[in-house]
Protein backbone atom coordinates (compact mmCIF):
# COMPACT_ATOMS: atom_id res chain seq x y z
CA UNK A 1 0.00 0.00 0.00
CA UNK A 2 1.17 3.45 -0.53
CA UNK A 3 2.54 5.76 1.86
CA UNK A 4 -0.64 8.63 2.00
CA UNK A 5 0.83 12.34 0.64
CA UNK A 6 0.82 13.51 4.08
CA UNK A 7 1.99 11.20 6.35
CA UNK A 8 4.29 11.82 8.57
CA UNK A 9 4.90 14.19 12.11
CA UNK A 10 2.19 17.18 10.80
CA UNK A 11 -0.15 14.84 9.30
CA UNK A 12 -0.35 12.11 12.45
CA UNK A 13 -0.49 15.86 14.56
CA UNK A 14 -3.91 16.83 12.72
CA UNK A 15 -4.83 13.37 12.93
CA UNK A 16 -5.10 12.97 16.99
CA UNK A 17 -8.39 12.81 18.80
CA UNK A 18 -7.34 15.39 21.35
CA UNK A 19 -6.43 18.16 18.21
CA UNK A 20 -8.16 21.28 19.62
CA UNK A 21 -8.18 22.34 15.63
CA UNK A 22 -10.56 20.29 13.63
CA UNK A 23 -10.42 22.42 10.69
CA UNK A 24 -6.46 21.41 10.33
CA UNK A 25 -7.70 17.18 10.91
CA UNK A 26 -10.93 17.99 8.39
CA UNK A 27 -8.41 19.57 5.42
CA UNK A 28 -5.56 17.12 5.55
CA UNK A 29 -7.38 14.39 5.51
CA UNK A 30 -9.07 15.93 2.42
CA UNK A 31 -5.88 16.23 0.76
CA UNK A 32 -4.87 13.23 1.21
CA UNK A 33 -7.62 11.65 -0.35
CA UNK A 34 -7.77 13.97 -3.25
CA UNK A 35 -3.97 13.77 -3.59
CA UNK A 36 -4.77 9.87 -3.83
CA UNK A 37 -7.14 9.89 -6.35
CA UNK A 38 -4.82 12.42 -8.17
CA UNK A 39 -1.97 10.03 -8.32
CA UNK A 40 -3.63 7.25 -10.16
CA UNK A 41 -5.27 9.66 -12.95
CA UNK A 42 -3.80 10.27 -16.20
CA UNK A 43 -2.96 14.31 -17.12
CA UNK A 44 -5.89 15.91 -18.07
CA UNK A 45 -7.72 18.93 -19.17
CA UNK A 46 -9.98 20.98 -16.85
CA UNK A 47 -13.18 23.08 -17.63
CA UNK A 48 -14.37 25.71 -15.27
CA UNK A 49 -17.83 27.31 -16.22
CA UNK A 50 -21.23 28.39 -15.05
CA UNK A 51 -23.38 25.33 -13.26
CA UNK A 52 -26.30 27.57 -14.23
CA UNK A 53 -25.52 27.31 -17.90
CA UNK A 54 -28.97 25.65 -19.33
CA UNK A 55 -28.17 22.87 -22.36
CA UNK A 56 -29.98 24.92 -24.68
CA UNK A 57 -27.21 27.78 -24.20
CA UNK A 58 -24.76 27.99 -27.36
CA UNK A 59 -21.83 27.41 -24.69
CA UNK A 60 -23.11 23.78 -23.17
CA UNK A 61 -23.28 23.16 -27.20
CA UNK A 62 -19.37 24.18 -27.51
CA UNK A 63 -18.45 22.48 -24.15
CA UNK A 64 -19.96 19.01 -25.40
CA UNK A 65 -18.02 19.79 -28.49
CA UNK A 66 -14.41 20.35 -26.79
CA UNK A 67 -15.54 16.87 -25.12
CA UNK A 68 -15.81 15.62 -28.40
CA UNK A 69 -12.61 17.12 -29.29
CA UNK A 70 -10.86 15.33 -26.59
CA UNK A 71 -12.61 12.11 -26.97
CA UNK A 72 -10.44 11.70 -30.24
CA UNK A 73 -7.48 12.94 -28.89
CA UNK A 74 -7.52 10.10 -25.98
CA UNK A 75 -7.36 12.96 -23.64
CA UNK A 76 -9.88 12.75 -20.48
CA UNK A 77 -11.55 16.11 -19.02
CA UNK A 78 -11.83 17.12 -15.62
CA UNK A 79 -14.57 19.54 -13.88
CA UNK A 80 -16.10 20.06 -10.78
CA UNK A 81 -18.61 17.23 -11.54
CA UNK A 82 -21.48 19.47 -11.21
CA UNK A 83 -24.22 20.78 -13.55
CA UNK A 84 -23.83 23.11 -16.44
CA UNK A 85 -20.52 23.09 -17.99
CA UNK A 86 -19.40 20.77 -15.81
CA UNK A 87 -21.88 17.73 -17.32
CA UNK A 88 -21.54 18.93 -20.58
CA UNK A 89 -17.82 18.84 -21.58
CA UNK A 90 -18.00 15.02 -19.62
CA UNK A 91 -21.00 14.26 -21.83
CA UNK A 92 -19.77 15.07 -24.99
CA UNK A 93 -17.12 13.16 -24.35
CA UNK A 94 -18.50 9.96 -23.54
CA UNK A 95 -20.99 10.28 -26.01
CA UNK A 96 -18.02 11.00 -29.40
CA UNK A 97 -16.59 7.36 -27.80
CA UNK A 98 -19.81 5.53 -28.55
CA UNK A 99 -19.84 6.86 -32.19
CA UNK A 100 -17.88 5.56 -34.73
CA UNK A 101 -15.01 7.61 -35.90
CA UNK A 102 -15.84 9.33 -39.35
CA UNK A 103 -13.13 9.06 -42.40
CA UNK A 104 -12.37 5.57 -40.67
CA UNK A 105 -13.99 1.96 -41.80
CA UNK A 106 -16.99 1.24 -40.85
CA UNK A 107 -16.05 -1.86 -38.93
CA UNK A 108 -13.88 -0.05 -36.43
CA UNK A 109 -15.15 -0.29 -32.57
CA UNK A 110 -14.87 2.48 -30.43
CA UNK A 111 -12.61 0.44 -27.97
CA UNK A 112 -9.73 0.87 -30.82
CA UNK A 113 -9.56 4.22 -29.77
CA UNK A 114 -7.32 5.17 -26.82
CA UNK A 115 -9.60 5.78 -23.97
CA UNK A 116 -9.44 7.25 -20.40
CA UNK A 117 -12.23 8.30 -17.87
CA UNK A 118 -13.68 11.10 -17.19
CA UNK A 119 -12.77 12.73 -13.90
CA UNK A 120 -14.70 15.05 -11.32
CA UNK A 121 -13.87 16.66 -8.24
CA UNK A 122 -17.49 17.60 -6.48
CA UNK A 123 -17.85 19.82 -3.68
CA UNK A 124 -20.64 19.50 -0.67
CA UNK A 125 -23.26 22.31 -0.60
CA UNK A 126 -26.06 22.73 1.77
CA UNK A 127 -28.08 22.59 -1.41
CA UNK A 128 -27.75 19.68 -3.74
CA UNK A 129 -25.14 19.09 -6.26
CA UNK A 130 -24.81 15.42 -7.12
CA UNK A 131 -22.03 14.16 -9.20
CA UNK A 132 -23.23 14.44 -12.87
CA UNK A 133 -23.92 10.77 -14.47
CA UNK A 134 -20.88 10.90 -17.34
CA UNK A 135 -18.22 11.83 -14.64
CA UNK A 136 -16.54 8.14 -14.07
CA UNK A 137 -14.29 8.75 -11.58
CA UNK A 138 -15.50 10.61 -8.97
CA UNK A 139 -14.01 12.33 -5.34
CA UNK A 140 -16.48 14.60 -2.98
CA UNK A 141 -14.46 17.43 -0.83
CA UNK A 142 -15.88 19.55 1.82
CA UNK A 143 -13.57 22.63 0.96
CA UNK A 144 -12.83 25.04 -1.79
CA UNK A 145 -9.24 25.50 -1.20
CA UNK A 146 -8.62 21.68 -1.49
CA UNK A 147 -10.98 21.19 -4.52
CA UNK A 148 -9.50 23.78 -6.28
CA UNK A 149 -6.29 21.99 -6.18
CA UNK A 150 -7.54 18.66 -7.36
CA UNK A 151 -8.85 20.72 -10.30
CA UNK A 152 -5.10 22.08 -11.58
CA UNK A 153 -2.86 19.64 -10.14
CA UNK A 154 -1.68 17.30 -12.73
CA UNK A 155 -3.76 19.16 -15.47
CA UNK A 156 -2.32 19.49 -19.24
CA UNK A 157 -4.43 22.54 -19.30
CA UNK A 158 -7.43 24.89 -18.45
CA UNK A 159 -10.77 26.43 -20.37
CA UNK A 160 -12.69 28.56 -18.93
CA UNK A 161 -16.44 29.22 -19.87
CA UNK A 162 -18.11 32.00 -18.92
CA UNK A 163 -19.70 31.07 -15.25
CA UNK A 164 -20.61 32.97 -11.71
CA UNK A 165 -18.79 33.71 -8.31
CA UNK A 166 -17.16 30.37 -8.62
CA UNK A 167 -16.06 30.66 -11.92
CA UNK A 168 -13.78 34.06 -11.12
CA UNK A 169 -12.84 32.54 -8.28
CA UNK A 170 -11.37 29.76 -10.13
CA UNK A 171 -10.09 32.19 -12.56
CA UNK A 172 -8.22 34.68 -10.37
CA UNK A 173 -6.54 31.72 -8.24
CA UNK A 174 -4.96 30.04 -11.93
CA UNK A 175 -4.28 33.47 -12.85
CA UNK A 176 -2.79 34.47 -10.05
CA UNK A 177 -0.65 31.31 -10.27
CA UNK A 178 0.46 31.42 -13.95
CA UNK A 179 1.68 35.16 -13.41
CA UNK A 180 3.64 33.73 -10.57
CA UNK A 181 4.95 31.14 -11.97
CA UNK A 182 3.49 28.22 -10.15
CA UNK A 183 1.15 27.04 -12.61
CA UNK A 184 2.71 25.56 -16.01
CA UNK A 185 -0.74 24.81 -17.51
CA UNK A 186 -1.88 26.97 -20.09
CA UNK A 187 -5.54 27.87 -20.24
CA UNK A 188 -7.92 29.67 -22.01
CA UNK A 189 -10.79 32.09 -21.61
CA UNK A 190 -13.71 30.74 -23.54
CA UNK A 191 -16.19 32.80 -24.84
CA UNK A 192 -15.41 36.87 -26.18
CA UNK A 193 -18.74 38.20 -25.66
CA UNK A 194 -18.45 37.26 -22.12
CA UNK A 195 -14.99 37.66 -21.50
CA UNK A 196 -13.97 40.98 -23.21
CA UNK A 197 -15.71 42.99 -21.13
CA UNK A 198 -14.54 41.94 -18.22
CA UNK A 199 -11.02 41.94 -18.89
CA UNK A 200 -11.44 45.36 -20.54
CA UNK A 201 -12.42 46.14 -16.91
CA UNK A 202 -10.44 44.44 -15.36
CA UNK A 203 -6.84 46.31 -17.21
CA UNK A 204 -8.79 49.26 -16.78
CA UNK A 205 -9.11 49.08 -13.03
CA UNK A 206 -5.40 47.95 -12.33
CA UNK A 207 -3.49 49.70 -15.11
CA UNK A 208 -5.45 52.93 -16.63
CA UNK A 209 -5.94 54.75 -13.37
CA UNK A 210 -3.81 56.44 -10.81
CA UNK A 211 -2.49 53.49 -9.70
CA UNK A 212 -1.12 50.20 -11.18
CA UNK A 213 -2.22 47.03 -9.13
CA UNK A 214 -0.23 44.83 -11.98
CA UNK A 215 2.75 43.89 -13.54
CA UNK A 216 1.75 44.91 -16.94
CA UNK A 217 2.21 41.77 -18.77
CA UNK A 218 0.13 39.85 -17.18
CA UNK A 219 -3.05 40.38 -19.45
CA UNK A 220 -0.60 38.71 -22.20
CA UNK A 221 -1.10 35.41 -19.96
CA UNK A 222 -4.75 35.75 -21.17
CA UNK A 223 -5.80 33.89 -24.23
CA UNK A 224 -9.45 34.71 -25.48
CA UNK A 225 -11.03 31.95 -27.79
CA UNK A 226 -14.15 31.65 -29.92
CA UNK A 227 -13.72 28.45 -31.33
CA UNK A 228 -13.52 24.64 -29.63
CA UNK A 229 -11.02 23.59 -31.84
CA UNK A 230 -8.37 26.65 -31.49
CA UNK A 231 -9.08 26.45 -27.52
CA UNK A 232 -8.39 22.77 -27.11
CA UNK A 233 -5.08 22.95 -29.41
CA UNK A 234 -3.95 25.58 -27.40
CA UNK A 235 -4.18 23.62 -24.35
CA UNK A 236 -3.35 20.58 -25.47
CA UNK A 237 -0.45 21.76 -27.93
CA UNK A 238 1.06 24.18 -25.32
CA UNK A 239 0.61 21.60 -22.46
CA UNK A 240 4.16 20.49 -20.45
CA UNK A 241 5.46 17.50 -20.70
CA UNK A 242 5.59 16.42 -16.50
CA UNK A 243 2.55 15.05 -15.15
CA UNK A 244 3.14 17.08 -11.97
CA UNK A 245 4.63 20.73 -11.14
CA UNK A 246 5.76 19.25 -7.37
CA UNK A 247 5.98 15.78 -6.29
CA UNK A 248 2.34 14.90 -4.43
CA UNK A 249 4.23 13.81 -1.41
CA UNK A 250 5.96 17.16 -0.90
CA UNK A 251 3.41 19.06 -2.07
CA UNK A 252 0.94 17.15 0.71
CA UNK A 253 3.32 17.23 3.83
CA UNK A 254 4.55 21.26 2.85
CA UNK A 255 0.44 22.01 2.93
CA UNK A 256 -0.20 19.52 5.72
CA UNK A 257 2.62 21.34 8.35
CA UNK A 258 1.71 24.80 7.13
CA UNK A 259 -2.04 24.02 7.96
CA UNK A 260 -1.12 22.42 11.32
CA UNK A 261 1.50 25.66 12.46
CA UNK A 262 -0.82 28.56 10.87
CA UNK A 263 -4.13 27.13 12.30
CA UNK A 264 -2.68 26.26 15.74
CA UNK A 265 -1.08 29.99 16.05
CA UNK A 266 -4.20 31.66 14.64
CA UNK A 267 -6.23 30.04 17.73
CA UNK A 268 -3.94 31.98 20.15
CA UNK A 269 -4.86 35.14 18.43
CA UNK A 270 -8.63 37.46 19.14
CA UNK A 271 -10.73 37.01 16.04
CA UNK A 272 -9.65 40.29 13.63
CA UNK A 273 -10.80 42.22 10.69
CA UNK A 274 -9.16 40.82 7.42
CA UNK A 275 -7.70 43.41 5.49
CA UNK A 276 -7.11 42.56 1.87
CA UNK A 277 -5.00 44.86 -0.21
CA UNK A 278 -2.79 44.93 -3.18
CA UNK A 279 1.39 45.08 -2.42
CA UNK A 280 2.12 47.45 -4.93
CA UNK A 281 -0.37 50.33 -3.31
CA UNK A 282 2.27 53.55 -2.92
CA UNK A 283 2.07 55.13 0.74
CA UNK A 284 1.06 58.57 -0.47
CA UNK A 285 -2.11 56.39 -1.94
CA UNK A 286 -5.72 58.24 -0.08
CA UNK A 287 -6.88 54.47 -0.23
CA UNK A 288 -3.58 53.68 2.79
CA UNK A 289 -5.03 56.53 4.79
CA UNK A 290 -8.48 55.44 4.67
CA UNK A 291 -7.07 51.90 5.60
CA UNK A 292 -4.96 53.65 8.90
CA UNK A 293 -8.19 55.25 9.74
CA UNK A 294 -10.34 52.13 9.62
CA UNK A 295 -7.35 50.32 11.91
CA UNK A 296 -7.78 53.17 14.22
CA UNK A 297 -11.32 53.05 14.38
CA UNK A 298 -11.99 49.11 14.63
CA UNK A 299 -9.03 49.43 17.66
CA UNK A 300 -10.47 52.00 19.62
CA UNK A 301 -13.37 49.21 20.09
CA UNK A 302 -11.16 46.53 20.87
CA UNK A 303 -10.83 44.86 17.46
CA UNK A 304 -7.76 44.57 15.69
CA UNK A 305 -7.33 44.18 11.59
CA UNK A 306 -5.23 41.07 10.02
CA UNK A 307 -3.18 41.99 6.84
CA UNK A 308 -3.18 40.13 3.93
CA UNK A 309 0.33 40.65 3.15
CA UNK A 310 3.48 43.09 3.02
CA UNK A 311 3.33 46.87 1.92
CA UNK A 312 2.63 50.38 2.64
CA UNK A 313 -1.35 49.50 3.40
CA UNK A 314 -0.27 46.37 6.04
CA UNK A 315 2.00 48.94 7.73
CA UNK A 316 -0.44 51.54 7.89
CA UNK A 317 -2.92 49.02 9.33
CA UNK A 318 -0.68 48.30 12.11
CA UNK A 319 -0.02 52.04 12.53
CA UNK A 320 -3.47 53.44 12.83
CA UNK A 321 -4.35 50.69 15.15
CA UNK A 322 -1.76 50.92 17.59
CA UNK A 323 -2.94 54.65 17.37
CA UNK A 324 -6.36 53.85 18.66
CA UNK A 325 -5.21 50.93 21.08
CA UNK A 326 -1.74 51.21 22.20
CA UNK A 327 -1.50 47.54 23.29
CA UNK A 328 -3.78 46.20 20.85
CA UNK A 329 -1.39 43.66 18.57
CA UNK A 330 -2.12 44.30 14.89
CA UNK A 331 -2.10 40.72 12.80
CA UNK A 332 -0.55 40.30 9.31
CA UNK A 333 -0.55 36.70 7.46
CA UNK A 334 1.62 36.74 4.57
CA UNK A 335 3.50 34.55 1.84
CA UNK A 336 7.06 33.86 2.92
CA UNK A 337 9.37 35.88 0.76
CA UNK A 338 12.92 37.74 1.54
CA UNK A 339 13.08 40.49 4.49
CA UNK A 340 9.36 40.03 4.40
CA UNK A 341 8.91 40.68 8.17
CA UNK A 342 10.05 44.00 7.67
CA UNK A 343 7.16 44.73 5.23
CA UNK A 344 4.58 44.14 7.49
CA UNK A 345 4.71 46.44 10.12
CA UNK A 346 2.58 43.66 12.53
CA UNK A 347 3.15 42.61 16.11
CA UNK A 348 1.46 38.94 15.26
CA UNK A 349 3.09 38.29 11.27
CA UNK A 350 2.94 34.37 10.42
CA UNK A 351 4.37 33.67 6.96
CA UNK A 352 3.55 30.75 4.64
CA UNK A 353 4.60 29.07 1.39
CA UNK A 354 1.21 27.55 -0.19
CA UNK A 355 -1.69 29.82 -1.00
CA UNK A 356 -4.20 27.02 -0.17
CA UNK A 357 -2.89 27.95 3.88
CA UNK A 358 -2.61 31.71 3.34
CA UNK A 359 -6.66 31.67 2.06
CA UNK A 360 -7.53 29.54 5.00
CA UNK A 361 -5.84 32.06 7.50
CA UNK A 362 -6.96 34.75 6.14
CA UNK A 363 -11.03 34.08 6.74
CA UNK A 364 -11.07 31.61 9.79
CA UNK A 365 -12.07 33.24 12.80
CA UNK A 366 -12.29 37.02 10.78
CA UNK A 367 -15.14 39.23 12.06
CA UNK A 368 -15.43 40.74 8.43
CA UNK A 369 -13.22 41.18 5.14
CA UNK A 370 -12.10 44.63 4.51
CA UNK A 371 -11.19 44.71 0.90
CA UNK A 372 -8.69 47.30 -0.87
CA UNK A 373 -8.24 47.94 -4.56
CA UNK A 374 -4.71 45.42 -5.50
CA UNK A 375 -4.21 43.23 -8.50
CA UNK A 376 -4.65 39.04 -8.96
CA UNK A 377 -3.79 38.35 -5.60
CA UNK A 378 -6.61 40.86 -4.03
CA UNK A 379 -9.00 39.66 -6.73
CA UNK A 380 -8.65 35.99 -5.80
CA UNK A 381 -8.74 36.62 -2.19
CA UNK A 382 -11.78 38.35 -2.78
CA UNK A 383 -13.72 35.95 -5.12
CA UNK A 384 -12.35 33.12 -2.48
CA UNK A 385 -14.07 35.05 0.55
CA UNK A 386 -17.57 35.43 -1.48
CA UNK A 387 -17.80 32.30 -3.36
CA UNK A 388 -17.66 30.20 0.30
CA UNK A 389 -20.43 32.90 1.46
CA UNK A 390 -22.32 32.71 -1.54
CA UNK A 391 -22.72 28.72 -1.02
CA UNK A 392 -22.71 29.31 2.73
CA UNK A 393 -19.40 27.34 3.38
CA UNK A 394 -17.99 29.84 6.19
CA UNK A 395 -20.66 31.66 8.27
CA UNK A 396 -21.77 34.71 7.49
CA UNK A 397 -19.57 37.89 7.54
CA UNK A 398 -19.70 41.32 6.21
CA UNK A 399 -17.44 42.17 3.14
CA UNK A 400 -17.14 45.17 2.55
CA UNK A 401 -15.30 47.07 -0.72
CA UNK A 402 -13.35 50.17 -0.47
CA UNK A 403 -12.46 52.64 -3.39
CA UNK A 404 -15.62 53.29 -5.17
CA UNK A 405 -13.83 54.39 -8.14
CA UNK A 406 -12.03 51.29 -8.16
CA UNK A 407 -14.23 48.38 -7.47
CA UNK A 408 -18.04 50.10 -9.11
CA UNK A 409 -16.65 49.43 -12.80
CA UNK A 410 -15.98 45.95 -11.62
CA UNK A 411 -19.61 45.27 -10.02
CA UNK A 412 -21.49 47.21 -13.02
CA UNK A 413 -19.64 44.79 -15.25
CA UNK A 414 -20.70 41.81 -13.19
CA UNK A 415 -23.77 42.82 -13.23
CA UNK A 416 -24.21 43.56 -17.06
CA UNK A 417 -22.92 39.94 -17.83
CA UNK A 418 -24.20 37.63 -15.13
CA UNK A 419 -27.43 38.79 -14.67
CA UNK A 420 -28.42 38.68 -18.83
CA UNK A 421 -32.12 37.70 -19.13
CA UNK A 422 -30.53 34.93 -21.64
CA UNK A 423 -28.30 33.98 -19.58
CA UNK A 424 -28.49 33.77 -16.00
CA UNK A 425 -25.29 32.90 -13.89
CA UNK A 426 -25.76 34.40 -10.52
CA UNK A 427 -28.89 35.72 -8.63
CA UNK A 428 -29.74 39.07 -7.90
CA UNK A 429 -29.59 38.57 -4.33
CA UNK A 430 -25.60 37.67 -4.55
CA UNK A 431 -24.43 41.38 -5.35
CA UNK A 432 -25.67 42.04 -1.59
CA UNK A 433 -22.79 40.13 -0.30
CA UNK A 434 -20.39 43.00 -0.96
CA UNK A 435 -20.89 46.56 0.14
CA UNK A 436 -18.90 49.70 -1.10
CA UNK A 437 -18.00 52.81 0.86
CA UNK A 438 -15.12 55.01 1.07
CA UNK A 439 -15.43 56.58 4.82
CA UNK A 440 -13.65 55.08 7.43
CA UNK A 441 -16.26 55.51 9.83
CA UNK A 442 -18.72 53.56 7.92
CA UNK A 443 -16.50 50.93 6.87
CA UNK A 444 -15.18 50.25 11.14
CA UNK A 445 -18.92 50.98 12.23
CA UNK A 446 -19.97 47.50 9.44
CA UNK A 447 -17.19 45.43 10.59
CA UNK A 448 -18.07 45.67 14.24
CA UNK A 449 -22.23 45.13 13.18
CA UNK A 450 -23.37 40.96 13.82
CA UNK A 451 -23.23 39.42 10.25
CA UNK A 452 -25.75 40.06 8.01
CA UNK A 453 -28.25 36.36 8.86
CA UNK A 454 -27.90 37.52 12.09
CA UNK A 455 -28.81 40.93 11.55
CA UNK A 456 -31.80 39.96 9.50
CA UNK A 457 -33.38 37.49 12.31
CA UNK A 458 -33.38 40.62 14.86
Amino acid sequence: MAEPATEGVWGAIARRTESPDGLARALIEELESGLAVLQRLPPAVTFFGGARIQPTDRYYGQAERMGALLARLGLPPRTGAGPGVMTAVPQGYRRALAQPVGGRSAGESPASRPQALTQGFNIQLPFEQAVNPDIEVSLELSHFPTRKLMLYENALGLVIFPGGFGTLDELFEAWRLKSAGVLSSPFVLFGRDFWEPLLATLEAMTLGGVRRTVPPDVFGLVELCDDAERAIAVVTERARQGPFDEPLRELGRRVARELVEGLGYLSRLPRAVTVIGGTRLAESDPIVRTAEAIARRLARAGVPTRASGPGPFSVALARGGHQGSRYLPQQAFGMRREDARNLYGADRVHLVNDRLTHKVLLTETSRAVVVLPGGLGTLDELFSVVCQLQTRKIPSRRVVLVGHEFWTPLIDTIRRKMLEPSRRLISVGDLDLFTLSDDPGEVAELCLLPPPELAARA
